[in-house]
Order: C-alpha cells, then structure tokens, then sequence
C-alpha cells in the first residue's frame, strides 16, 4: 500500500527536513511516502526511550495540521517514553491532496500506509481525526493497540437515521457549488490573521489563552494555505465526506470497535455537543470517559497538561 523510499533507518520515518521547537522540546519534521503522496510529519522522540513502547499516531482534524500536537507532543513522548508522530492530512497542512481527493476514504488509505511504515501504534485523533481513528481502529485491529478520540466528530444521538442520512447526501451535493467559493471568499475578506481568529473564536473556550508562538504559526499556515487554489476544495470535500460518514456507517463503526478507548470531550465544544459523547458512553460502558470542564473543541491546545496527563495515565494503566 505505501511507498517506503527515503526511509530514515534510525527513526523509520521519512527523511528529516528540520526542526521545530516547541514549549516541550525539539520536533523533527519529515515526510513519509505513502501511495504517492509526500506526506508531511512532526515527529517528538522521548529523551529516555522505553524498551518495546508502542508509537503514537496523532490524527488532527477538519481545516487541521500537526501544529494541532505542538502543545501536547513532546511532553507525550517524555512520559510514555514512546515515539509521538502527528501528521497532515491529505489536502491539510503541507501535505497535498492526490488529485484534490481530500475524502474521508483517501485519509483512511493515508493512515493505513502509515501504519504500514511505523508498526502497531496508539491512534489519537481530535475531531474529523477521531472519526478516522474509529475506521482505521476498526479495518486494523491487529496494527491499532488502543483509539484515544479527543472531542471526535460523532454522529447525532437521535433522530430518524435514513431521513438525515438522505437529508445529508442532498445538501452534499449541492455543497461543492456554493461553499467552496463562499470560503475562498470569507477568507479574501478577513485575511489570514482574521481567518484564524474568527475559528479560534468558535473552537475555543478562551482563545485568549493560546501562546502567541501557536497563533502566529496557525497564521502563517493559513497564509500558505490561501494561496493554494486546492485548499479550499479539499476542505468541502472532506468534510462532505464526514458528515456523509457521520450519517450511517459510523454508528456501526463505533460497535464495532475492539480496542481499549478513551473518550475526551470538553462541556463547551460548540461543534460537538458534549450531549453526543455521553450518548456514546451510555452504549459503550466499557470506554474511558473524561469530561473537561471549561474546554471547548480542541483540548490539546486548550488543556494540553490535562490530556497528556490522562492519555499517559490511561495508556500506563493497560499495561
């Protein structure tokens, strides 16, 4: 499935492309071939590695990227002593979508290849990321040790499930038409910075409360990404392809699910109820539930000591 040129015999990634520093320690950036597609990677190595520990594959969300795990990915790797990998996206970040084909499918196919190249791994996804998870999760459960799903895109707890799953294929096809130019359009007006704010301001309890080095490069990413005349359709795109998912499948998906789980969900997630994680709760009691107070959509960025302290907890406690 994937393509393994250019593998870094000491890491088993991609060849190195740099370093970034961050408020933990230093990630190194890289790429991973996989089906033709240069796939961007931010990789955290633990300062002392522990024998056999299990890799973590960190899977960010809609309009995402690996800055994402910034806040969260080296403390991770220090107190599990285990490898941290986040990754872009096909269609988010700098990785590039094939064919502009940014769908949930594709993505799946992304993370299968990865899989491939790092080994049997934690798969930890936000948002659009844990949908993924879930799917993965499910098609691999020998290469998947254990999903953590932080505030993950879930499907709604009620109602008829042909009629929104008819209603949500309808509106989708339309969507195409008119969202991607409304976007490229909110995005000319407000410009990159603006852009960025006005999300944080959605996705965020207190967007006040993020680094200033995090915003700024949320921004410069932003910048980039505007002036790629594939960004704006491989956002439509895949999250055409979620809600589609989100609809049907996923509700079978989520029985179906073998691995240890832990669920995360902030109680002012403006984008998924805490309602809906509670409603999965109530059907998988045998999950790990933690419900953070104060915390919006993205707790990596808003309580990033408060996860990596559960994720370690809960990854120590199975063993």
């Amino acid at each position: 499935m994937s393509g393994m040129s250019g593998m870094n015999p000491e890491t088993g990634l991609g060849e190195n492309t740099g370093k970034t520093e961050n408020a933990e320690n230093q990630s190194t950036t890289g790429t991973l071939a996989i089906d033709g597609m240069t796939v961007y990677t931010e990789t955290w190595e633990p300062e002392i590695p522990q024998p056999q520990a299990t890799p973590l594959l960190m899977i960010h969300g809609l309009a995402g990227s690996t800055t994402t795990w910034t806040l969260v990915g080296g403390a991770l790797a220090n107190a599990l002593g285990s490898r941290v990998v986040a990754l872009d996206l096909a269609g988010f970040g700098k990785t590039l979508a094939p064919e502009r084909d940014a769908t949930l499918e594709t993505n799946k196919a992304l993370i299968l290849g990865a899989l491939d190249q790092l080994g049997r791994s934690v798969l930890v996804g936000t948002s659009m990321g844990g949908s993924l998870a879930i799917q993965v999760g499910v098609a691999r459960p020998n290469d998947v040790s254990a999903l953590i799903l932080v505030n993950p895109a879930l499907p709604r707890p009620s109602g008829n499930r042909e009629a929104i799953s008819r209603t949500v294929k309808f509106a989708l096809s339309l969507a195409p038409k008119f969202a991607e130019p409304v976007l490229e359009r909110r995005a000319q007006l407000l410009g990159a910075q603006r852009w960025v704010d006005s999300a944080l301001d959605v996705v965020m309890a207190d967007p006040e409360s993020l680094p200033h080095d995090v915003r700024s490069r949320l921004v410069e990413l932003a910048e980039a990404r505007a002036s790629d005349e594939g960004s704006f359709p491989a956002y439509v795109q895949a999250a055409g392809s979620l809600f589609k998912y989100l609809a049907g499948p996923m509700v079978d998906d989520i029985d179906f699910v073998r691995q240890p789980t832990l669920l995360i969900h902030g109680t002012q997630d403006r984008m998924v109820p805490v309602s809906w994680a509670r409603s999965i709760i109530s059907r998988r009691t045998d999950w790990t539930y933690r419900e953070y107070e104060d915390c919006g959509h993205i707790p990596s960025l808003e309580l990033p000591e408060r996860l990596v302290g559960d994720i370690a907890e809960f990854l120590r406690d199975l063993h």
